[in-house]
């Protein structure tokens, strides 16, 4: 092994988190009383629709908000759905819960004193990624950032894998994929001929038993094989 390539939303940033604030920051502007985990869910089915359009350069990262967000409220049963305020209230309240998953930087930091080359590869616009990756000075702790447009195609399609191997200069046998999705960060890695880790934060076990487990970052570098000097 010579290099990870980690996942961004949900392996090393807490986007549940953030996004579950801006929803309840939207729901309680519109006097909306909708169960936490369906207003998740439908916004996230929205996401899936609408990022397509994204992807391909036909909205921006705003625009496609707006859109999400028009739809969300007018599903909801919202009159006159206003995409844009609710965009403004949603935007606030993620931006103001931004918050790296416990342990992001010190794992990041092991890594690269054992040795290794570190990636991130995600399936989302660098106009939003970068932002993040800047706030939280996690972008001065890898050695390439691959955004959604920076590849081929995006996870879980081969070519998104070997885009991030290439810009490490390793192998796909040398690279370890480390994402909290099993499709787009676990199946699709190995099927590109990554190993891979899969950081699952309820410990459900894996659905491969070849596959390690972590639900807390600071594991990783033990389930990597990656001995790291003990802090402190």
């Amino acid at each position: 092994m010579r290099a990870v390539i980690l996942d961004l939303d949900d392996t090393l940033f807490d986007d549940t988190a953030c996004t579950h604030a801006g929803l309840r920051a939207v729901a309680h502007a519109h006097g909306l009383s909708v169960d936490p985990a369906e207003l998740f869910a439908r916004h996230a089915a929205h996401i899936r629709a609408i990022d397509p359009l994204l992807f391909r350069g036909e909205l921006t990262a705003h625009g496609a908000r707006v859109r999400r967000f028009t739809g969300l409220l007018t599903e909801l049963g919202v009159p006159d759905a206003d995409g844009e305020a609710a965009t403004v209230t949603y935007r606030e309240a993620y931006r103001e819960h931004w918050q790296l998953l416990p342990g992001a930087a010190d794992v990041l930091r092991d890594l690269r004193a054992a040795g290794l080359r570190l990636a991130v590869l995600t399936n989302y616009v660098r106009e939003v990624q970068g932002q993040k990756l800047a706030h939280f000075g996690l972008d001065a702790l890898v050695d390439a950032v691959l955004c959604v447009e920076d590849v081929p195609a995006a996870k879980p399609d081969p070519r998104a894998y070997h885009a991030a191997c290439a810009a490490l200069n390793v192998t796909p046998a040398q690279a370890v994929m480390v994402g909290d999705s099993w499709e787009k960060d676990v199946q699709g890695a190995r099927r590109a001929g990554l190993r891979a880790v899969w950081v699952s934060r309820l410990a459900t076990p894996a659905p491969d038993a070849g596959v390690p487990v972590v639900s807390r970052l600071p594991d990783l570098p033990a389930a990597l094989g990656v001995q790291v000097l003990t802090r402190g």
